[in-house]
Order: C-alpha cells, then structure tokens, then sequence
C-alpha cells in the first residue's frame, strides 16, 4: 500500500498527471514473463519490474 500510495503521489506531482502508459501487445508480454521468470531469485531487476508494474496501476486508479 505504501508503494501504491507513493506512486500515486509520484504522478499528481509532475502537476500533469502521469504520462501516457505504453500499450504492450499479448505476445509482448509473454515474452516479457517468460524473461523475468528466467531472472536469478532475488534479481534487483526483477524488484525494479515489479515496482513499475505497481507505478503502472497507481497511474492507471488516478485516471478513473
């Protein structure tokens, strides 16, 4: 919840909202889960995709 709430504060602070998200087609995005499951346990990139993905959602609340 804290990131989430972050995140959400991270947007409304640029003064415009968040920007525009990037549409990612469906193969896109298994290719892009078949790579991070690939990822070493405990990958810091792996904890830096996931924090986008919560940015992505807390823009995406914002917005309705």
């Amino acid at each position: 919840m804290v990131a989430f709430s972050l995140a959400l504060a991270a947007c409304q602070s640029t003064g415009g909202g968040c920007p525009p998200l990037v549409a990612y087609s469906l193969e896109e995005q298994k290719i892009a889960a078949k790579q991070l499951r690939a990822l070493p346990q405990n990958a810091p990139l792996a904890a830096m995709i996931i924090d986008y993905k919560k940015m992505r959602d807390a823009c995406r609340a914002s917005e309705s």
